[in-house]
């Protein structure tokens, strides 16, 4: 048997880490942005809109771009321009710059999204070895490791548009360089010709489990630390735990994902992913101990962590339509319930309680199993 260079797999790996942290750069400096601009927070989270809407607006047109130009001439372009974006945002010099820079800050993103999990797609077909969930994984530890980062820029006194320079150009560098190992795209003979589809059946159903675990996902990541908070009723207490379990339970099962699928079908390891996220939140919800809010969230880490990654794996085997184009489209059903997730909650919360609310989770994790049995055979 030949051997394939490993050099794919790393370079690809770095970019969905320097994703990570280059994303999580930003987001540790909204604060600063904030007080730079005098914002309150109604204003601040219309600036913040922007970001969303920038990948929103992007979502139907990136599939095309990448399956035009490839996802390795993709994947290098957008890694190249969120730097500089980066570093765009720290210079803007008023809110509409801001907002503007944000909207390409999402743009940029979703691009680099779509195409760069298209080509690890690539690369786990030419090696013939599951890799997404652990890019996925990669992603999340460059989110941790630029939060510690910023938060030793922000004690040594760096501004915030010194500390994006230097990211950005660092980051600049790694990726030019990590431009000559990446692949061209595996051909899809049958599917490459259908740019402009309808999704089938197929498609639907695993766009809509994509909604509910990005939905839940985007829920825990607002409102888990809040809930903490309230079960523990100490507000000078670190409300943040509960929120670290999840998010270090995600990562790791990210990193597990890849090594599960070699020994189980997708649809088996879905289905797990639903009663965690499930048995996960009803713990969290039923039981208001602190250890066990705690042991709770860390389930529904587990069960969140590698569902979008198998997602767009099933996806990407469509024959129905490229795999860069059936990637944005699940992507696109499941970007929706990240975005409507959180502001959800939060109306429900405001009429029955955060605690009532919450269990939209575990509704969602019941339904992720059961359309997990509708998944046919891939394996």
């Amino acid at each position: 048997m030949q051997r394939t260079s490993p050099l794919p797999r790393v370079s690809i790996s770095i970019y969905f880490y320097l994703l990570g942290f280059i994303f999580s750069s930003w987001a540790s400096r909204i604060p600063q942005v904030k007080d730079r601009f005098g914002l309150n927070e109604a204003e601040l989270g219309g600036v913040l809109f922007m970001l969303p809407l920038g990948a929103l607006v992007a979502l139907p047109f990136s599939g095309w771009l990448i399956h035009k130009w490839s996802s390795r001439t993709m994947s290098i372009a957008s890694a190249l321009t969120y730097t500089v974006l980066l570093y765009g945002i720290s210079v803007a010099s008023s809110v509409q710059q801001l907002s503007l820079a944000l909207f390409g800050f999402g743009v940029i993103g979703n691009f680099g999204n779509i195409s760069m999990n298209t080509q690890g797609i690539s690369i786990q077909q030419r090696i013939q070895q599951p890799i997404l969930s652990s890019l996925h994984a990669m992603w999340s530890i460059g989110a941790f490791s630029a939060a510690a980062i910023s938060g030793w820029t922000m004690k040594m006194g760096y501004s915030t548009s010194t500390h994006f320079i230097m990211v950005a150009l660092i980051a600049a560098i790694i990726v030019s360089v990590g431009a000559f190992f990446l692949i061209p795209d595996a051909s899809n003979d049958e599917g490459a010709a259908k740019v402009f589809a309808w999704p089938n059946k197929a498609l639907i159903l695993l766009g809509v489990i994509c909604f509910c675990v990005a939905m839940s996902e985007g829920a825990m990541a607002d409102w888990s630390s809040l809930y903490y908070r309230q079960i523990i009723h100490e507000l000078n207490a670190i409300s943040t735990t509960g929120y670290t379990a999840f998010a270090m339970c995600m990562a790791a099962g990210r990193l597990m994902g890849d090594r599960l699928l070699q020994s189980y079908k997708h649809s088996t390891v879905l289905k797990i992913n639903g009663l965690l996220i499930l048995f996960g939140i009803t713990l969290s919800l039923l039981f208001t101990y602190s250890y066990s809010v705690i042991i709770g969230f860390a389930l529904v880490g587990f069960g969140v962590s590698s569902v979008i990654p198998i997602v767009y794996m099933l996806a990407a085997k469509s024959k129905a339509m490229a795999p860069s184009v059936a990637l944005s489209a699940v992507s696109s059903v499941g970007f929706t319930g990240f975005l409507i997730g959180p502001p959800m909650i939060g109306f429900i919360a405001h009429e029955v309680g955060l605690r009532s609310a919450m269990w939209i989770v575990a509704v969602l994790g019941g339904l992720v199993y059961i359309l997990s049995l509708r998944v046919k055979k891939v394996d």
